[in-house]
């Protein structure tokens, strides 16, 4: 079996590598459903979690072996993943069909303060700016969930209305589907 071991060494490379690989798993799925969003990808260039509603996508600047990683463990100081026997990169949803190749763009970016804990620490702030600019609800969860420290960049999509949000220095990008009610989207 093929395991990974990110270790979080609290500063340097192997923090970053940490923290990345922490902000992908937060949108991988917990749904005993579809047993392929339950997996980090990884290939050469790509991390990314899914669960159906979000998807967090960053760089690999790691040599991962490509597939799917399964959590093993997750503590504060280190992460365990397991390649999958089972499944392949095939298995997983077509991410690029649901990154926009055309944004419709007049969201202002938004300036996101960390503390310690690398907390947000304007949240409501965030989601009072993307209910303004977008007219549209996202679950809260998610919103904070994909927070990045710095400039965040957004976009939506042009048939639909996913939020698109981008890192500063664009190392990771992340996709939010607004809430529906009633079959459809919340306005």
């Amino acid at each position: 079996m093929n395991t990974i071991r990110v270790v979080n060494t609290r500063d340097g490379r192997m923090a970053k590598l940490f923290e990345t690989v922490l902000w992908c798993m937060k949108a991988v799925s917990g749904d005993d459903i579809r047993e392929n969003l339950k997996h980090l990808y990884i290939d050469k260039d790509f991390m990314v979690g899914c669960d159906g509603h979000r998807l967090h996508i960053a760089l690999n600047d790691w040599d991962f072996e490509s597939g799917l990683y399964e959590i093993l463990t997750v503590k504060t100081n280190e992460i365990l993943l397991a390649k999958s026997e089972t499944l392949s990169l095939e298995n997983y949803p077509p991410i690029w069909n649901v990154v926009p190749f055309q944004c419709k763009n007049g969201i202002p970016p938004f300036q996101c303060y960390m503390d310690k804990k690398q907390e947000p620490i304007n949240k409501s702030h965030f989601a009072y700016h993307v209910f303004m600019n977008t007219r549209h609800c996202y679950n809260l969860k998610y919103l904070e969930d994909i927070r990045m420290e710095g400039h965040m960049q957004f976009e939506m999509g042009e048939e639909s209305p996913k939020l698109v949000i981008a890192s500063e220095d664009h190392d990771r990008l992340g996709i939010i589907m607004p809430l529906k009610i009633g079959g459809i989207y919340q306005q």
